[in-house]
């Protein structure tokens, strides 16, 4: 009999990992928020304000490493000899199954974090008000810096979910590993394409003329390159997921 999506499996299937790495996860954020709170209460020392792209960017230095810490944490069933039998005769689809991960490490995550952390972020603008006498200055999710975070993480989860599930033993150092080869291959295959196509303008001799065409195409191909990009490190890599997981449990 052919298995149908279940959304109702997706909930149960989120409930359980968090029920089970509820511990984890709780001692993740709240390490997180407290050096999060030290950074920004910190930063107001120097020059009396925490602007929103300062709070963004510190924002992110803890958001996306403890995003991928935790997709590393939820897929360790998988690649346990010992817990994976288990793990793999859920009553859930493998379909089901990346679904509910892929919303816990991402959707469900991004959501608290970011709650959490406008308060923490709201609060250290407060103590810097009363220590350090700092301009007053209200933080929103709603902005540009705060979105690009978001889309960064949203880009590269996938590829650490993909190392997650692939390697066994020092899984977060091989994805990285792997990520950086991979960062250094795409920018040489760039190089060359960018001398195949550009050789006989002048761009490499410095002229003015080459120098100008290279920043239209520039300004022209930069969104098709992160729709590229984007493409190929989100949703392909949740395909690349998809099959390792389905391997896995045949």
């Amino acid at each position: 009999m052919k298995h149908r999506f279940s959304g109702t499996s997706v909930f149960q299937f989120i409930r359980r990992d968090l029920i089970l790495h509820k511990a984890t996860l709780v001692t993740g954020l709240l390490v997180a928020l407290v050096l999060l709170f030290l950074f920004c209460w910190l930063n107001m020392l120097w020059d009396q304000q925490l602007a929103t792209s300062e709070f963004f960017g510190i924002f992110g230095l803890f958001y996306v490493p403890l995003g991928i810490l935790f997709t590393f944490s939820l897929t360790k069933e998988f690649n346990n000899p010992k817990a994976n039998h288990l793990f793999l005769v859920l009553p859930v689809s493998v379909f089901e199954r990346l679904c509910a991960q892929w919303i816990t490490t991402t959707v469900l995550y991004t959501a608290v974090f970011s709650i959490l952390a406008l308060a923490v972020g709201t609060l250290a603008i407060i103590m810097g008000i009363i220590t350090f006498r700092a301009d007053f200055n209200l933080l929103s999710l709603f902005s540009a810096p705060y979105w690009k975070v978001v889309q960064l993480y949203f880009i590269i989860q996938p590829v650490f979910l993909v190392g997650a599930l692939t390697y066994s033993k020092n899984r977060i150092g091989k994805t990285a590993l792997a990520l950086g080869i991979l960062f250094l291959a795409l920018l040489f295959f760039n190089f060359i394409l960018y001398a195949l196509f550009n050789h006989g303008y002048g761009i490499f001799k410095g002229e003015s003329l080459g120098s100008d065409a290279f920043d239209l195409a520039s300004a022209d191909f930069s969104l098709l390159g992160k729709w590229f990009y984007g493409l190929v490190f989100g949703p392909l890599m949740l395909v690349v997921a998809y099959l390792k997981m389905a391997e896995k449990e045949v």
